[in-house]
């Protein structure tokens, strides 16, 4: 089982987005004070340590950072934080 990062790891953690136009990369903390906007498609897809290049298992990012289908889902129940506001409809 994995272990949830620590928010003192995030700058270390480079996240691989998935965009209707291909895939981007930026740090775990960019993607968090940025989002994803009102695209509800726009979402992690991989994860590495910038420093090593280890990859890292999507398990261990905070699933209200995934902006997944069961993500948005979680949120609209209440479920899950919603960092970005509430999320789109599907």
């Amino acid at each position: 089982m994995s272990t949830v990062l620590d928010p003192s790891e995030y700058d270390d953690v480079i996240v691989t987005v998935a965009t209707s136009h291909g895939e981007t990369t930026a740090t775990l903390t960019e993607w968090i004070e940025r989002g994803p906007g009102p695209r509800p498609f726009v979402h992690i897809v991989a994860a590495q340590r910038r420093g090593t290049g280890e990859r890292i298992d999507l398990d261990e990012i905070p699933l209200e950072y995934h902006n997944s289908r069961e993500s948005r889902r979680l949120q609209r129940l209440g479920q899950l934080p919603t960092p970005w506001g509430p999320p789109p409809p599907e």
